[in-house]
This record gives structure tokens, sequence and C-alpha cells, in this order.
């Protein structure tokens, strides 16, 4: 049995935005089946100008970014329609043929954007900046950029990605996924079908719809726990695709009702509500919507409603089809494909130069991404789509895109490999006693290698591994160090806690202490209640872990010493309200603590550089000075409080002073790359540092003076 998928064959519109041969007129007067859609080139121009209206901070269009889910919609219906129309005709789908179209269609402007790229960031970038672009270019190369930055996201050790010129290729390698495995759905659907007694129509709209609603179920679900992951992961946008499917394969029976008046009045009053959908999730919208989850459906139904109302009404004048048909509008969905690509890495390299600008000159930057958009669209799209038409057989388009494929990977394995070769040479020897004394008397030395190397500092972290967890974990599995039978000591608070374990153990071994350490990073030892907005404060794992460390502590450990900290940035405390939150937060937790009876050392978080610091010093290693930054002292309220002796039983340790000068800390002190990255120091800094932590406890009564 065969399936009766019955789809027009008018919507002949390359799935990733080509324009077929084939008449341009879209009017409804045109014969059927012999043109495309026009509306949905001119719904391609509404998409990529909400991305890239948004990426310029347009006031008004906060929720631009909701265009992309536009595209996906878009995608899913034309893939859908192809493919169904293929099976239709011939009993098969030829993969190889199909997955070649695609890469004639999105590899060659896309190898030209990544080879620009990648000269640009060897030019502009420092050293280890170019070492992470390289790692960023090759997964957009081959088209993973979706996980290679979800597991950058989730390592929250790992290297900011908001600056990456080929940030916004997360969507492009979703789409390319989509495209690689719907073939094989629909072509399983096709073989269950010819043994299956449902109608083929039933099936397919059957497995679709599964798919869309276990997608949809997991995008709702993780939109909340990791924001991240819903966001780029392939498993949670597959329902978008999913409606443009199940679009697809209604299309016939929506379409049979164009020419009739209730079609006309029905297909007028859904595309608008759909183009209004689409346009108040781009005004309503912003970072601070829990996104895709259930605010997606406004946009992706949008864009449905907006495909079904031109299947309904056509492109006659007071449709929305009309307006999206303007030829302006058109040309713009037309090259939208390119635009995308241009838009974010011009925007990202201006600013590396100029710092951030503000969108009027952004919006500027974009109509220039636009030209490069129009030259690319001209000069490669057009010829290569040419050229490859006219050949009938598969190879060369493989081979076309193969070479593409080549190029684009070679570009971030050369530039890469240079970056490695030169951050190699930066790298100083530091003997241990050179260590120890990196914060004694300042030699004066200003420039050299340095150690730990731009390169290495991101690696430079507190050992073992396993006593820092990381967001998802919610049960508590504390990490112990130290003598077994010693001085019982709790280390409670976030990665700015385990940022000092190269301390705290060699402590550990001069006080007889037993360490049981408690922490998670982006989880704060104030109990600051749910933002809902999707950081690690906020959700549950963090508010289910902090209170069971927190019991673990008062019942289990019973220590002599609690030392606790945390990143001091978690709320604003610039208010006189925000100031009282973030006290009473802390004196929530540090209130149970103190139902212990012992001491608690509260360790002042280290200052944090405006910069990436091992990014910074990959290009200054001539002038260390260069990559210094203000000190900026600002005390959390619990601080101030504790000073004035009004926080029973907490002691101050303040490292500050060693860190930095009067007015500015470096980045290098006698040799020694003291941070990581934004806010964290190094281990070898911790490790330095030590002796004067010692100290400060000493001085505040709670080890014995070092014999």
């Amino acid at each position: 049995m065969s399936i009766s998928v019955d789809l027009p064959v008018r919507h002949r519109v390359d799935g990733a935005g080509a324009r077929p041969s084939g008449p341009r007129d879209g009017s409804a007067g045109s014969p059927r089946g012999s043109h495309f859609q026009t509306d949905i080139e001119g719904l391609r121009a509404f998409a990529v100008f909400a991305v890239v209206a948004f990426h310029a901070s347009v006031p008004g269009l906060t929720g631009g970014f909701a265009g992309v889910d536009v595209f996906f919609v878009i995608s899913g219906y034309l893939i859908t329609g192809q493919l169904t129309r293929e099976v239709l005709r011939t009993g098969r789908i030829g993969l190889l043929s199909f997955w070649a179209r695609r890469a004639k269609r999105l590899l060659p402007a896309a190898g030209i954007v990544l080879v620009a790229v990648g000269i640009a960031s060897a030019v502009l970038e420092p050293l280890l900046g170019v070492y992470h672009s390289a790692q960023d270019l090759l997964a957009a190369a081959l088209y993973t950029t979706n996980w290679h930055f979800i597991s950058l996201g989730t390592d929250y050790l790992a290297q900011s990605t908001d600056d990456s010129p080929v940030l916004h290729f997360w969507s492009l390698a979703v789409e390319e996924q989509f495209y690689l495995v719907w073939p094989l759905v629909i072509l399983v659907a096709w073989l269950v079908a010819r043994k299956n007694p449902l109608r083929g129509t039933v099936l397919l709209a059957t497995v679709i719809g599964t798919i869309t609603l276990a997608s949809l179920a997991a995008s709702v679900l993780l939109t909340t726990s990791e924001p991240k992951w819903a966001y780029m992961a392939t498993q949670t946008r597959a329902w978008e695709f999913g409606v443009g499917g199940l679009l697809a394969i209604t299309a016939h029976a929506l379409q049979s009702a164009e020419g009739t008046r209730a079609g006309a009045i029905l297909g007028r009053i859904v595309g608008w509500g759909g183009l209004w959908a689409i346009g108040i999730s781009a005004v309503a919208y912003d970072a601070k919507t829990p996104f895709p989850g259930y605010a997606a459906l406004l946009p992706v139904l949008g864009t449905a409603a907006v495909i079904a109302g031109g299947l309904l009404a056509g492109t006659r004048g007071g449709t929305v089809g009309s307006l999206l048909s303007l030829p302006p509008v058109r040309y713009i969905g037309r090259v939208s494909y390119a635009w995308y690509l241009w838009h974010w890495p011009v925007l990202i390299f201006t600013e590396m130069v100029t710092g951030t600008l503000p969108w009027p000159i952004r919006c500027l930057l974009m109509v220039a991404a636009f030209g490069l958009a129009a030259l690319t669209q001209r000069f490669v799209e057009q010829p290569v789509g040419r050229a490859l038409v006219s050949i009938k057989r598969v190879g060369p388009t493989v081979a076309i895109g193969l070479l593409c494929m080549v190029v684009t990977v070679t570009t971030p394995l050369v530039i890469g490999g240079t970056a490695v070769t030169a951050l190699g040479s930066s790298t100083a020897k530091v003997s241990s006693a050179a260590l120890t004394a990196a914060f004694g008397p300042d030699t004066g030395k200003n420039a050299g290698p340095v150690s730990p190397s731009p390169l290495q500092a991101a690696s430079d972290i507190p050992k073992p591994t396993a006593c820092i967890l990381d967001a998802p974990v919610a049960r508590v599995a504390a990490c112990e160090l130290g003598s077994k039978t010693g001085t019982p000591v709790a280390v409670f608070g976030d990665s700015h806690v385990n940022q000092w374990l190269p301390a705290f153990e060699t402590m550990a071994s001069e006080n007889d202490w037993h360490l049981t350490v408690f922490a998670k990073s982006g989880c704060p030892v104030a109990a600051y209640k749910p933002n809902g907005d999707g950081s690690r404060m906020s959700s549950s794992t963090c508010l289910t872990w902090r209170q069971a460390a927190i019991d673990m502590i008062v019942s289990t450990v019973k220590p002599s010493l609690i030392i606790v900290s945390s990143y001091d940035n978690y709320i604003d405390g610039s208010t006189k309200a925000g100031s009282t939150k973030i006290l009473n937060a802390w004196n929530s937790s540090l209130d149970q603590l103190r139902r212990v009876g012992s001491p608690i050392a509260y360790i002042q978080d280290t200052p944090y550089p405006d910069k990436d610091v091992p990014t910074c010093m990959s290009a200054a290693l001539d002038d260390w000075s260069s990559c210094s930054f203000a000190r900026g002292d600002v005390k959390e309220p619990v601080e101030e409080q504790a000073l004035l002796g009004n926080e029973k039983q907490v002691s101050l340790i303040n490292l500050t002073p060693y860190l930095c000068d009067t007015a500015r800390c470096p980045a290098v002190r006698n040799g020694l790359l003291l941070y990581r990255d934004e806010s964290h120091i190094t281990a070898s800094a911790a490790s330095a540092l030590e002796p004067a932590m010692s100290q400060l406890f000493e001085k505040a009564g709670l080890i014995h003076p070092s014999k």
C-alpha cells in the first residue's frame, strides 16, 4: 500500500531559501502547480529582519531571536513536502541526491563566510582568541556547532561563547541535522505504510505528530532546568520542524479551498493573525523570557498560520501573501540565508576593535552585512546553483560539497595549529620556591613568558575536580580531603570557594584537618529565592543541594570550623532593597550554620577582571600591565556587617590586598598568571597564596600559629 499524501506541486521553494526555476509570478491567476509560494520567500525576509534587528539591539525588538523559529517551521514545511512528493512519484527517496542538493545550496556561501571569519580571527584576535575561534570554526564546518556550544555552556570552567563570531551557526547546525534525519523518517513511514492498512497520510501524520509532541514536551521541561540545552539542542527544536511538516501533509486540503469566498476570508484572517503573532513575539519577548518552551508556540504557530493563509487565500490583494510577495520583500528573503551568515561576524569583529557600539551604528553594520550578502548571493550562490542545475549527475554536486567541507575544515586547523605553536612558546617554568615567592616583593619584571601559559590557564583548576558539582546535580556528594582522623572542617560554597582548594589542602596538612568540601557551580551560599530566569541559582537543583548540604554540615559533619565563600554578584546590591535582599539571603544560610556553634571563616571573593585574562595575556606577553584592571573594592552587605562585628561567629578573610595594589589589580605577579578566566584565580595562584591565607586565619584566631 502506498502513502496517499496528495501535496501540491506549487511549493517548490528550496528548503534553504534558494529560488527555483519556473515562473516568478506568484499571483493567484497563475496555473496551479506551475509556480512556487512567493509568500514564503517574503516570510523569510521578516524572519531574518527580526534576527538582525535583535542582534543590532534595535529598541523594541527584544524578541527578534524568534525569527529563527520562523526559519525552522518553513524548513519543516518545505522539506516534508519535497520528500513526500518524491516518494509518491518514484516510490523511493534519493537520499544522496537530496543531501547533495542541500550541500549545493548551503555549503558554498557558508564556506566563504567561514574562511573569511578564519582570516579575520587570525588578524584581529589575540592568540588565545584565535585558538578558541578555531575550535568554534571547526564545529561550524562540521555542522555540530549547537552541541559544541552546549558543551561549553554546560562546562562552567569553559570560555565564554558570547563573542564567538560563529555563534549563530548553531541554528544552521540544527537545520543540517534535521536534513540528515528527516528523509529517513519519511522513508521509514513509507516502508511501513506499504504493509499497513492505515492510509499513508494518517500514518505519516501520526509519526510526525508523535515526534513533534515528544520534542515539545522535552523543550518545555528543559527550558526551566537546562535553558542552554533547550535552546540549542536538536531534540528540543525538532517540534518546530514537525509543525511545518504537519502543515505540509495537510496542504492539499487547505489549498483546495483557494478560490472560494470562505477560503479567501479565512485565509486573510489566519494569515494576518499569524503575522501579528510573529510580530508580538518579536516585541514582547526578551532575554528574560523562558525560551523556547511554551513561549515558542507563538512564533511557531504564527508562522504556520501565515503559510496556511497563503494556501487558503493565495496572494490576492488584501492578503498577507500580497505583502510578502512584494518584489523588495521577496529579494530580502532571497538573500536572507547569506545575510544571516554575514551579519553576526561583521558585528563581532567590528566591536572587537571598537568596543560596544550604540544601536544606530550597529544598524549600519547590518546594512554593510546585507551588502556582503547580496554579493555572495549574486556571485556565489547563483553561479554555483546554475552550474549544478545543468549537470544531471549527483557526483559533481557531491564533489562541490566535499571541496567546501575540506576548505572550511582546513582553515581552523591551520589557524588553530599556528596559535597553539605560538602559545607554546609563552610558557615559563616556575619552581616551587618561585611559586611561593610570587606574592613576595615585586621584581619589577613586566614582560616575558608566564606560568601557567594563557593556553594552559583554563585547565589550571583545583584537583580533584570531583570536589565541584555541576548544575544538574542536586544530590550532595561531599568531597573528603586531608587527615581522616583530623579536626573536622567544612568548606561550603560555589566555584569561588572551590578555587581555594589548593590552599585548603596545604592548610589541612599543616593543621591536621579533615576537610569535607560541599561545592556546586553557580549555587551560592546565600539562600536566594528563585527568580524564574533560568539562572543556575534559581534552579531547583541548587535549592535542593544547598539545603541538603547545610543539613549534612550541621547534623553529620559537625565541623570545628566552617569556611564559606561565593561569587558576590548574583544579585544587584547597588540599591537598598537589593542590599537588604542579599543580607537576608546570606543570614538565612548562616543562621543555620551557626547552630553548629563553631566559627565561620567568610572568604571575601576575589576581584573580578573586566576581561578574560588569559585571552588578554596571549596578546600582552610583552607588556603584562596592559591586562591589569581597576580594583573596585565593593563589599557585600554581609561582609560590611562582619567588619562591624554584627555577624556572630563570622570572621572576614580578605586576600584582595595580596592580589591588588592600591588602585589596580595585575594579571600577572612575578611571572605567575593569576586568573584563569573572567572571575576565577588559577590553582597556581591559590597555592601561592596559602601562606597569606594561613596568616589571616591565625590573626582571626581560627588556627593556632605555625610552629
